[in-house]
């Protein structure tokens, strides 16, 4: 039974609304849905957020918005419907684990500037080598990067940090692995993993929170870019 909506994330919320609308009322190809108002009023949620809904599935072609006649269902395909909610939940997931990326490396990279010793700072910059030489190249990386982000992880040498983003290394490793059908999606943060090995090296805790920051945020609006 359908409800209305009171939950985030809003935009598959809204997406299985009208899927289960479609289902529920049995419409076919061609059919009219209800009016954007009226759909507002049915869901509680604002005109933004049913518009931009609206957009993804036209995009999908399951929806066509008519100018002056309103919304109709242009493919009732259960199976697009379906990958896409797939997506936006992949998604949601990924934006959420870069949120927490970000409280928690911030202190780790305080940790490691300070506890990183001369030899894991020489692994780490063979590391950097390695990713740099396939930057250069036009080879893909994602190998090195997540080898050099979890061993900066392990130069903190507080177990506990190490612990807390360990446990959510399965959802990380997502994000090494071209999600969202994305085609080297984070290659534009790689000369950025250079200059954050530098500022460890220099001890220069204020750079490197800087850059790292800058990392993750890039990467970050890159994923919520992802329609």
């Amino acid at each position: 039974m359908r409800q209305r909506i009171n939950r985030t994330p809003l935009q598959s919320e809204i997406i299985k609304y009208i899927q289960e609308y479609i289902h529920d009322e049995n419409l076919k190809a061609g059919d009219k849905l209800p009016s954007q108002s009226e759909l507002m009023e049915m869901m509680g949620v604002s005109r933004t957020s049913l518009r931009e809904a609206i957009k993804t599935l036209e995009a999908k072609e399951v929806l066509e918005v008519k100018n002056g006649k309103g919304i109709y269902v242009k493919h009732n395909d259960e199976n697009v419907l379906m990958s896409q909610l797939n997506f936006l939940e992949e998604k949601e997931s990924l934006l959420e684990v870069m949120e927490a990326r970000r409280i928690l490396e911030k202190e780790i990279i305080k940790l490691v500037v300070k506890n990183i010793t001369d030899k894991e700072l020489e692994s780490l910059g063979e590391v950097v080598k390695v990713l740099m030489d396939k930057y250069h190249r036009g080879e893909k990386q994602n190998v090195e990067d997540k080898k050099f982000h979890y061993m900066i992880y392990e130069s903190s040498h507080n177990r506990v940090m190490h612990r807390l983003i360990l446990s959510i290394s399965r959802s990380m490793d997502k994000l090494w692995d071209f999600p969202l059908n994305m085609k080297d999606p984070f290659t534009d943060t790689i000369p950025l993993h250079e200059e954050l090995y530098k500022a460890i090296c220099e001890r220069d805790v204020k750079r490197a929170l800087e850059i790292n920051e800058h990392i993750l945020g890039m990467m970050y609006q890159t994923i919520q870019k992802q329609k």
